[in-house]
């Protein structure tokens, strides 16, 4: 029998794998491409290197993140300020990487950036902007992984994800998909702020738990019920707890907790709402320079 928290981590994982490496993929279509177009095919091993480089460095940062991390949680007494640090230090990265991607170039400038680096390095240049991308791209995945997932199954939902994304970029590429890859985006961008207000939020509640953050009002509402602990062992939870199917899906995608405090509400609300309004800032200022 699946257990109910396997399809909420799994769901998270994907999401977060796939937008992490959709992007990468995307970077390194539009380089292959641009090296055909160009006649200098043969340059494309550096950019296979780079991907391999990428992808060996993103696994040094799991392995070190993992033994850091394990380190950390020996001092229980600590746990749950270290991972209410760590989420919100999720966030924060998670944020950026939103607004990156809102500010991020074309293809057409991804390609004068290439030629740019093929002038002055010739392959070593392809070979880095690969490397660098593929790398923080992975190193990003590890962190997100770490600080708003639990257990394996996300990792398993990484992978698949993952998969997705190098499907898509493939048929986009080379099979002319008819794919719109900034309404795509859109729709993973607002999954992702999503997903950092509940970093936002849970980080506050292991704070709060530290007794680093107030508590104003402990509980706003309470669809946890208790549980027998036969139907506890076997992972029957009510639908909405936040262990049961619905409710742990809506934790690891969003955040959400059947017994939140004010402030972790609040801080839900106003990272949406904050959000909200710095991307459509970001897209006006982008086009009014566009415009110019």
């Amino acid at each position: 029998m699946i257990p109910d928290a396997f399809w909420p981590n799994l769901w998270a994982g994907s999401i977060i794998g796939f937008r992490e490496a959709v992007e990468a993929a995307l970077i390194i279509g539009v380089l292959l491409t641009w090296l055909a177009r160009s006649d200098r095919g043969a340059l494309s091993r550096w950019i296979w290197y780079g991907v391999g480089a990428g992808i060996a460095a993103s696994i040094v940062v799991a392995a070190l993140f993992a033994w850091v991390w394990g380190g950390l949680e020996s001092f229980e007494e600590h746990e749950a300020m270290f991972e209410g640090i760590l989420e919100m230090l999720a966030a924060l990265l998670l944020t950026l990487v939103i607004i990156h991607f809102i500010r991020h170039p074309s293809a057409k400038q991804l390609e004068q950036w290439a030629d740019r680096a093929y002038q002055q390095k010739q392959g070593m240049g392809l070979f880095l902007i690969t490397f660098f991308s593929v790398w923080r791209e992975g190193s990003e995945t590890v962190v997100f992984i770490g600080a708003g997932t639990e257990g394996s199954d996300a990792i398993i939902g990484v992978f698949a994800g993952i998969a997705v994304a190098v499907v898509l970029a493939y048929g986009f590429f080379s099979r002319g998909m008819n794919l719109d890859i900034d309404k795509l985006f859109k729709i993973t961008n607002v999954l992702l702020i999503l997903f950092a207000a509940g970093l936002v939020a849970h980080g506050l509640h292991e704070l709060q738990e530290a007794g680093v953050a107030p508590i104003i009002v402990d509980e706003i509402w309470d669809v946890n019920p208790a549980v027998d602990p036969t139907d506890a062992a076997s992972g029957d939870y009510p639908a909405l707890h936040e262990k049961g199917i619905i409710g742990g899906i809506f934790k690891a995608l969003f955040g959400w907790n059947g017994n939140p405090s004010l402030l972790e509400v609040l801080a839900w609300i106003a990272y949406v709402g904050g959000m909200y309004r710095l991307t459509q800032k970001a897209k006006v200022k982008i086009n009014t320079d566009e415009d110019e």
